[in-house]
């Protein structure tokens, strides 16, 4: 029997085509996004529509390294993170230009400094769930 696996710690993404298809690259130690066909504006995490308002889409590998933008440290989490307190959350800029937001481990916050460079890695949460997140270079 095939575990079908989650993204995220919790379930807030519905389960769509776009979805499964990402987490299957991610498992894969794919980092993938979409591309709107109409504008040429990327997604990532992916969507099924672009802003336009075109459902026109392309996949994109995307690199999985960038620098570090910005950060927070959560002390005071929502109820489905209190296990992780207080961690480290991330905002970098892909080698591409894309942005995105993700834990951030392996490093203290004193080790952390802006521009610092982040590689993504696949994050297996448990049997069913699987996300994205970042650790220093």
């Amino acid at each position: 029997m095939t575990v079908k696996v989650k993204f995220g710690y919790v379930s807030v993404l519905p389960e769509t085509e776009v979805v499964t298809k990402f987490v299957e690259e991610l498992k894969n130690n794919r980092l993938t996004g979409t591309r709107c066909k109409k504008c040429g504006k990327k997604h990532l995490p992916p969507r099924a529509h672009c802003t336009c308002g075109s459902g026109e889409i392309e996949w994109f590998e995307a690199p999985k390294q960038g620098k570090l933008l910005t950060y927070t440290i959560v002390v005071s989490p929502p109820e489905s993170m209190t296990k992780q307190a207080p961690y480290i959350i991330a905002l970098a800029e892909l080698d591409e230009g894309s942005r995105l937001l993700a834990h951030i481990t392996d490093v203290t916050q004193k080790n952390l400094k802006l521009g610092m460079r982040l590689q993504v890695v696949p994050r297996q949460i448990d049997a069913d769930r699987i996300a994205y997140g970042f650790k220093p270079l």
